[in-house]
């Protein structure tokens, strides 16, 4: 993870864009498949999540913990060499 974001942000920047691909509002511990959202804004989401934060965040993690506090919790840790699917 970037040292210039906190959890606070890195939180409000993930709810902001799973809001604008599910469109509509989210709260952290929604499943944001329940949402509505797609395979396909999955998979955007967890490339939008590496590039911007920096932080490698496979698919299978997003669909395993598609709620807004399990991905900053994703985030925040550490990327050991587990998780590349």
């Amino acid at each position: 993870m970037r040292p210039e974001f906190g959890e606070a942000e890195i939180r409000q920047l993930i709810t902001e864009q799973a809001e604008a691909l599910i469109g509509k509002p989210v709260k952290e511990n929604d499943d944001l498949f329940d949402l509505g959202l797609t395979s396909m804004n999955a998979a955007h989401l967890s490339t939008w999540i590496e590039e911007t934060f920096g932080a490698t965040v496979s698919l299978r993690t997003v669909f395993e913990g598609p709620e807004i506090g399990l991905l900053v919790t994703a985030i925040a840790q550490p990327s050991d060499a587990g998780d590349q699917t």
